[in-house]
């Protein structure tokens, strides 16, 4: 007479087992525990991988506009004129003016004989204050001195003549040219001039004045950019009086940046009619603040996934060894389970118990482990400040790394589909023994020394 059972995974025998076979054997222990510690790294790195990214795109998008437009830089006599183009395509909130060019620093440094001397390349960026206010975050970087006016290019107080170049340095360059506001270097630009009927860039050295210093937070960009006024009839027009030497952008903000992509052909139109090369490549001509920074987010993005890729084989080397408990546990438990197949047990009855001692094993682990690393996320700058003050280990450099601090977001709907494949890989690893004890036969496993 066949026996009835109830269904693989709800007969109580069968959990009731699984759960004294987990009890019993100490060494799963070693199991849940490496699951536990891969599960966690996996949050950690993915939290603060997360946060670097979110941190890096709000510092990027701080300097930059919805969307770029490059042009050609003989139109700037007209950008009222372009810019007004610009703002009346729908959906269009803001336009400001933005020039670029090249530039070098002569650095001298201090306590070397005879004065040694380097060179430093910097880009010079043009802006108009109000406009730049309206489209970017630039203007927020330069809090003004104690005294000192809100207009970036203004110095209150007995400096040098008032037609002496303005610029905004960074904090990094002030700290390496060992300058303050009001102090005064060497910038040298470059201007094109005809010799010989060919057309050569000469440069052009003058002295130039610090009205006010910044900081982005990205030590990368503060190194290479320093801004001028670029206001008509400012002291700043003397570095972009070579159109062939400068780049001339418009900056956009948009109302809604969802429809970026939409707006592109519009603005292209818009400053086609001005510069055919816009409308011919708008692609080319017009992006977003994205895909000026492309590689840089793809390699942070890139990254990401790869250190998750790496740190999963720790997951599935931590479920390799549920495979080894269970096949010991078959071995050592043959007569065990000889008397339940003895006393009724049937071959699903013998699989589903060590099936759900593997997944047991993998949701203590991957549960213990999410914990874990929520734990150590939010609390990674406090254990970063105790490794560093009681043991001298810096694991986030300030002069490395674009943070003060490690940077954590906790994204859940990415950080549990780790967890749910380390229950997964654990249900994998199980099946092998569990199959091999649910093909015993009952009289071999009574007989079995």
């Amino acid at each position: 007479m066949a026996t009835h059972e109830t269904p693989a995974w709800t007969a109580p025998y069968r959990l009731a087992v699984a759960l004294r076979l987990l009890r019993a054997r100490k060494i799963n222990l070693i199991s849940i525990v490496g699951v536990m510690l891969g599960v966690g790294s996996i949050i950690v790195v993915m939290s603060v991988m997360d946060g670097f990214q979110v941190e890096l795109r709000d510092m990027i998008r701080g300097t930059l506009s919805d969307m770029i437009v490059q042009f050609d830089s003989k139109l700037v006599p007209r950008i009222d004129e372009v810019r007004g183009a610009v703002e009346e395509v729908p959906g269009v909130e803001g336009v400001a003016l933005q020039l670029h060019t090249m530039g070098v620093i002569p650095v001298k440094h201090r306590g070397i004989d005879g004065g040694a001397q380097t060179h430093m390349a910097v880009r010079i960026v043009g802006i108009r204050p109000a406009e730049e206010a309206v489209v970017s975050r630039v203007l927020t970087h330069m809090e003004p001195a104690e005294g000192q006016p809100e207009d970036p290019f203004a110095i209150a107080g007995e400096f040098v003549q008032e037609d002496m170049p303005r610029v905004v340095i960074s904090r990094w360059t002030a700290r390496r040219l060992h300058k303050e506001v009001g102090d005064r270097f060497t910038l040298i630009t470059f201007e094109e001039v005809e010799r010989d009927g060919e057309r050569q860039f000469r440069p052009n050295s003058r002295w130039v004045i610090v009205s006010r210093i910044y900081s982005s937070g990205n030590a990368e960009f503060d190194k290479l950019h320093i801004y001028a006024d670029a206001r008509a009839g400012s002291s700043g027009d003397v570095f972009f009086a070579t159109p062939d030497a400068t780049i001339a952008e418009l900056r956009v903000r948009i109302r809604d940046y969802r429809d970026a992509e939409a707006l592109r052909e519009p603005i292209a139109v818009a400053v086609g009619s001005y510069d055919l090369n816009v409308l011919d490549a708008p692609h080319y001509y017009v992006e977003t603040w994205e895909e000026r920074q492309s590689n840089l987010l793809r390699a942070v993005n890139n990254e990401k996934f790869l250190l998750a890729f790496v740190l999963f084989f720790i997951v599935v080397v931590a479920c390799f060894t549920i495979f080894a408990t269970l096949t010991m546990t078959v071995a050592e438990k043959t007569r065990d389970i000889g008397v339940l197949r003895a006393l009724g047990a049937t071959p699903g009855g013998i699989l589903s118990i060590f099936m759900i001692n593997g997944t047991l094993v993998g949701m203590l682990g991957a549960g213990l482990g999410y914990a874990l690393g929520m734990v150590v996320a939010h609390n990674v700058n406090p254990i970063r400040i105790f490794l560093r003050e009681n043991f001298g280990w810096e694991i986030f450099p300030p002069d490395i790394y674009l943070f003060e601090n490690i940077p954590t977001h906790i994204d859940h709907a990415a950080a549990f589909p780790f967890a749910f494949g380390a229950c997964a890989w654990a249900l994998v690893f199980a099946v092998i023994p569990a199959v091999r004890a649910a093909r015993l036969r009952p009289v071999r496993a009574l007989r079995y020394e």
